[in-house]
């Protein structure tokens, strides 16, 4: 999607563009409500038992860890060759410090096993905490621990590519403290889901931070992530009601195939996107060698030169919705939160729908060709809450025309230098919203309850001023 030719938007810079390649006038799309059916908000994101924190300290195994050995009370846990393994359904508080052990979870697949962490500290191996057979598995953040997983930057096998592994569901709550350094791959990787309650995490990852096959949900958490790769990334739903999530390095801060945000202080630093809905199935590093080929030698053309008639279509072989066409059941939702992101690539790319009704949003993104503030392939409806998204002209796209809340577009005839202030008005010269940039840009799309459609604004940039009719 984002990979689009930006000659071809050149002669509409000036437009409104609901839709990538179509103007307004002629856009058609379906009207989604404002509650998206992608996703219900209920408990069946967390049952009662993942948000269970109170263990009984008397009944538990417990078990100390100490440089390379470990002293084991109770039952369900043994020690072989500098592995701890855990073979049955039970409560096992671990703690102490370790320098080349690991802790493995090879439980029967019926079982499910609750770790609490206190104060607990490993290091010196791949993936120090494995989950390698249960039906779930929870981790405790006993209150007031402080507690450091650290794997090496050479695994024993691909397969353990994080700090925490996990081959099952895995759960991780609690009011502790959890630091991560994924020194190999990942930070916390699950095959199945994922989900945090509470807790306060720091997590670096030579890839991604957060990393779920299935679904990965986070709640009443405070988590900020140092990553190469993905912030967070899940093949299924991404589901955040939290308290805050930094981002503070990655490649796209958030991806899934459905992003859904419903509240939490999120701040997003990316080389590339900065919100990335994509169905990873269809993703063109996942295509056969030859077609991948064909993409990458497409020819590139001068900014201004109309792309000849044809030119866009898919390559042969390359199925539909890689990259290029809306990918069913694929979608970005923002209901509430304060977002600030400062993107490289697109601020948020949805291969299929967006929909904005609550929140505060601030979106930087690149000012370069290619790329937009915004980006989506189907419908992009914002029925509430306020969105500033600034970026660069070439790629410009704003909301769709069936949006129940107005919006406004502005582009200026040169880039705008970072630190310039940005003042919008409506024609009574009240102030409605005020910015500094912190990132060049030539493209402003603004929206908020307070706009009112057809109706003359004032965008004041700098010594700059702008005048537009909202939609």
């Amino acid at each position: 999607m984002k990979k689009r030719l930006a000659g071809m938007f050149l002669a509409l810079m000036l437009t409104i563009m609901p839709f990538a390649g179509c103007t307004a006038q002629d856009a058609v799309g379906t009207t989604v409500t404002e509650a998206s059916s992608a996703l219900q908000i209920d408990s069946t994101y967390f049952t009662d038992r993942d948000s269970k924190i109170d263990y009984e300290e008397s009944t538990a195994s417990k078990i100390v860890l100490s440089s390379t050995t470990a002293k084991i009370t109770g039952d369900g846990a043994k020690l072989e060759d500098k592995t701890v393994k855990i073979t049955k359904e039970g409560t096992y508080i671990l703690s102490g410090s370790s320098d080349g052990l690991n802790v493995v979870v090879e439980a029967a697949d019926t079982e499910k096993v609750w770790l609490v962490f206190d104060n607990l500290s490993m290091k010196g191996v791949s993936a120090p905490i494995q989950v390698l057979t249960a039906d779930k598995v929870f981790i405790t953040l006993a209150k007031g621990s402080t507690n450091t997983i650290e794997d090496i930057e050479v695994a024993e096998s691909e397969e353990l590519n994080a700090a925490i592994y996990s081959k099952s569901d895995l759960t991780i709550n609690g009011s502790g403290k959890l630091i991560v350094n994924g020194k190999y791959e990942h930070g916390i990787k699950s095959s199945d889901d994922l989900k945090m309650l509470g807790g306060s995490f720091v997590i670096t990852a030579a890839n991604d931070g957060l990393n779920a096959n299935d679904a990965l949900n986070i709640k009443d958490s405070v988590i900020e992530i140092s990553a190469k790769g993905d912030g967070i990334h899940s093949d299924k739903n991404v589901y955040i009601d939290g308290k805050s999530l930094n981002i503070k390095e990655s490649e796209e801060g958030i991806e899934g195939k459905v992003v859904d945000i419903v509240s939490g202080d999120i701040d997003i630093k990316s080389s590339d996107d900065g919100i990335n809905a994509t169905d990873s199935s269809l993703k063109t590093d996942n295509l056969p060698a030859d077609v991948q080929e064909k993409i990458k030698n497409r020819p590139e053309r001068p900014e201004g030169e109309a792309v000849p008639e044809g030119e866009m279509q898919r390559p042969e072989g390359m199925p539909r919705g890689a990259g290029f066409e809306n990918q069913e059941g694929t979608e970005i939702i923002i209901r509430g939160g304060d977002l600030y992101i400062d993107a490289s690539g697109d601020g948020i790319d949805s291969n299929g729908n967006l929909t904005v009704s609550g929140g505060k949003v601030v979106i930087e993104g690149s000012g370069g060709r290619g790329d937009g503030a915004i980006d989506y392939n189907g419908t992009g409806l914002v029925t509430g809450g306020e969105v500033l998204a600034l970026g660069g002209s070439d790629m410009l796209q704003s909301f769709s025309s069936e949006s129940a809340q107005s919006h406004i577009v502005v582009t200026a005839k040169e880039s705008i230098a970072v630190g310039a202030k940005i003042t919008i008005k409506d024609e009574s010269g009240k102030v409605l919203y005020e910015h500094i940039n912190k990132k060049a840009f030539s493209a402003l799309v603004y929206s908020s309850k307070d706009l009112v459609k057809s109706k003359n604004y004032t965008v004041q940039i700098g010594d700059t001023i702008l005048e537009t009719i909202s939609k």
